[in-house]
């Protein structure tokens, strides 16, 4: 499920009219990674160096970073799902970028450790664990839920004094100043919850087959609408001074494009809105073209070319 259609096919809302220019689970548990940390950009503008290690849980194991990258994305995963969702990102987005998988508590090679309930407290790990390697030219990309957690974390980074983003990538994932939706994670039986996401296509084949593993999915997915729904949007909220780049799945019935292109009015800086082929989950059933147009994006602005 990787083609998709060329990038003609694609419909660029921007605000500004500029130009356009896909798993298995790890079986190790509660693993830490390790990536290497940069103190500086070289002289090439590369983000890596030998200069220290960075450790954390959040991390994929045995993380490798491209000799070339002069850019770092950090992923962050929809509800439900896990870094391995990023997996096929770095060989297709090539060297220039650096690909950082998040992953959250409670899955894959963190399957033995407790899942957290607690937007706040996500945030705060993450600001911790992430921080070390944000000093270097980085961005976010997040799918659903992990637009709204790329959002936030960009925002206490701004806070804070920090170097935010250099652009703030989300897909299929509503505005901050909407509702997080109203698929409740403790009103709906484990049935309702399979039967809702099985039709975002959102549970794997081979998972429906075994109940056992169909109980799993909806359990991680039922505490990550936790960690959703327990988020308190702030009062008064000043935009971004990020550049914001928005996808939407031209059918998908969660987040269509038109409640997508609400993000406008959470930068001040240049925002664009794209439509692409797919539902709810199109980086996986348009892929291809979505990670074209990731690319384009981050090297067109960032000189991430090699």
């Amino acid at each position: 499920m990787n083609g998709g259609p060329g990038p003609a096919s694609v419909a660029d809302e921007s605000r500004t009219g500029h130009p356009a220019a896909d798993r298995a689970e790890s079986p190790v548990a509660g693993g830490r990674t390790a990536l290497p940390a940069a103190s500086a950009a070289g002289s090439a503008g590369r983000v890596n160096s030998d200069a220290g290690r960075v450790r954390s849980a959040y991390l994929l194991p045995r993380q490798a970073e491209p000799a070339t990258a002069r850019l770092r994305l950090f992923c962050f995963h929809h509800a439900g799902g896990a870094a391995s969702s990023f997996s096929g990102w770095q060989p297709r987005l090539g060297n220039a970028i650096s690909v950082v998988p998040v992953q959250l508590p409670g899955r894959e090679h963190r399957a033995r450790e407790p899942r957290l309930h607690d937007f706040a407290r996500l945030v705060d790990e993450l600001d911790e664990a992430l921080s070390p390697l944000m000093d270097v030219p980085y961005a976010f990309y997040g799918h659903s839920m992990g637009g709204i957690v790329a959002y936030e974390l960009a925002r206490r980074r701004i806070a804070q004094g920090r170097t935010p983003p250099r652009q703030l990538l989300v897909g299929a994932c509503a505005p901050p100043h909407t509702p997080p939706g109203d698929v409740s994670p403790d009103r709906l039986t484990d049935e309702e919850l399979a039967a809702w996401m099985t039709s975002l296509d959102g549970l794997p084949e081979l998972v429906l087959r075994y109940p056992e593993w169909l109980r799993l999915a909806v359990s991680v997915l039922r505490d990550d609408l936790r960690v959703a729904h327990s988020r308190v949007p702030g009062a008064d909220v000043e935009p971004l001074p990020v550049p914001v780049r928005v996808f939407a799945g031209s059918n998908d019935p969660l987040v269509p494009p038109r409640i997508a292109a609400g993000w406008a009015g959470h930068t001040s800086a240049d925002f664009r809105a794209f439509t692409v082929p797919g539902g709810h989950f199109f980086h996986r059933s348009a892929s291809a073209l979505a990670l074209r147009l990731v690319f384009s994006l981050l090297s067109a602005e960032h000189a991430v070319r090699s």
